[in-house]
């Protein structure tokens, strides 16, 4: 499953032959004027519908992608496009928010009561697949030479459970690198030019930097907890690890302690209260800080081009900075479709059709580039001519191929749970960050040595 770099010819004609003439979206579809399954419930016709067509099978799919989200109205256009494109199964859906979307599902889950399909994070697939609860896909990829070399190859790393596959991977990405070129400007730094390497972004964060007359920051030029990534991102970005191939827990190795240090430094560079209070004040207005003019530059997930592509801020972006130039891996990160084994072949067998389709490369051509927010299908990425000639596109694919992710460690599910308190101690500076480290090292095996004892 390692033929990710090419599109087949046959893939390639069958793109050129499709519908998707206006960059990777296509001309005949309005995305904000379709309705839901679940709108159309509402309005009492899914029943009716259903008659008037015949009988169908119909599947129940939640997500993430409730009323008021930016992301829904491609979403529930793709579900609408499926509805219409045949006449033997209803995609019924309902959209949660995605604070209270897990808790829904384990409580519904275990009493039977969940969905035939959900959007669910990937990397915990092998979790819900070890626990019975999903179907294998497997089957019906060989029976349909479904081609799963056609994503990211990072997917398969995270999302397979005894070589198998639970869940289909849909979108979602790494992080890159945001900054203000006004602020560039203003600070005499090229605003075509952003840092490269961890040296460099130190470097450029004090120029960046603005302090008041009363010693308050009013720009802070970096932070390494602003914007949307983790101290997991740093570890991936030195090449490091937490844990080995074996599932040996590596927490504390010097590596670790190097990024941690870095991680501390940076984070108490202008101090600790002056950070809480941009953060405070971003959390207050609901805006990101780079969104609010706090921060000059700082890290996010690809998917808040959207976000930038919406605001009236000159900004740029650029790839991770790494240790030394040109090493610029990043934390990949992918939501999935998974189906669930509810004992009805029928069903599974329309989840089934579902998943193909919204996964397809049509269809996450088309939810990347209305959305810009990146599927998961590098076939779609890599044969879209908008993707390749946009500027922000060529980074977000650049990070993409670049991606490494975090896998699900069933010895220790709750890793980062133990690591990260400890974290937290050491920018309070309340531990030095080997002690926080070793004792993250102890919590974890203690916590590896606990399970086993219980079977788990």
């Amino acid at each position: 499953m390692k033929k990710k770099k090419l599109v087949s010819l046959v893939l390639a004609g069958a793109l050129a032959a499709s519908t998707m003439l206006t960059g990777c979206g296509t001309d005949s579809a309005d995305s904000g004027s379709g309705e839901s399954a679940s709108q159309n419930e509402q309005s009492g016709e899914t029943q009716e519908a259903g008659k008037e067509k015949g009988e169908k099978i119909t599947i129940t799919y939640w997500h993430i992608f409730p009323e008021g989200d930016g992301f829904k109205p491609v979403h529930d256009e793709l579900i609408k496009r499926f509805n219409e494109s045949q006449d033997e199964i209803y995609v019924e859906d309902l959209g949660i928010s995605f604070f209270d979307f897990l808790s829904k599902m384990d409580t519904a889950i275990p009493a039977g009561t969940g969905p035939d399909v959900a959007f669910m994070d990937l990397s915990e697939s092998l979790r819900r697949a070890e626990a019975g609860v999903l179907v294998d896909l497997n089957p019906y990829i060989e029976r349909d030479n479904f081609d799963m070399g056609q994503f990211y190859d990072w997917t398969e790393e995270i999302g397979t459970y005894n070589d198998h596959w639970y869940g289909i991977p849909f979108s979602g990405g790494g992080r890159f690198l945001v900054y203000n070129k006004d602020m560039f400007k203003e600070a005499d730094l090229d605003p075509e030019q952003p840092p490269k390497t961890l040296d460099e972004l130190a470097e450029y964060a004090d120029k960046l930097t603005k302090i008041g007359e009363d010693g308050s920051i009013e720009v802070l030029g970096f932070h390494p907890t602003l914007g949307n990534v983790s101290f997991r991102d740093y570890v991936l970005n030195r090449g490091s690890v937490f844990f080995e191939e074996d599932s040996t827990p590596v927490i504390n190795s010097q590596a670790n302690l190097e990024a941690l240090q870095w991680y501390v430094d940076m984070t108490n560079k202008y101090g600790a209260k002056q950070v809480q209070s941009l953060q405070a004040a971003s959390s207050t207005t609901g805006i990101d800080p780079f969104l609010a003019g706090y921060v000059a530059m700082e890290v996010n997930v690809v998917d808040f081009y959207k976000k930038l592509s919406e605001s009236d801020i000159n900004y740029g972006v650029a790839l991770l900075p790494g240790l030394t130039e040109g090493e610029n891996v990043t934390q990949g990160g992918s939501f999935d479709l998974e189906i669930y084994d509810h004992g009805d072949q029928a069903k599974a067998d329309a989840a089934w059709e579902f998943v193909k389709f919204m996964t397809g490369i049509e269809s996450q051509q088309y939810w990347a580039s209305e959305n810009k927010w990146p599927s998961m299908n590098q076939a779609a990425m890599d044969s879209c001519t908008e993707f390749n000639e946009d500027p922000v596109w060529q980074v977000i694919l650049e990070s993409l191929r670049q991606s490494k992710a975090t896998k699900f460690e069933p010895t220790a599910p709750n890793w980062w749970g133990l690591l990260y308190p400890e974290l937290e101690a050491a920018q309070l500076e309340q531990k030095t960050p080997e002690e926080a480290l070793n004792d993250a090292q102890k919590a974890i095996e203690t916590a590896i040595e606990n399970n086993a004892m219980l079977g788990n």
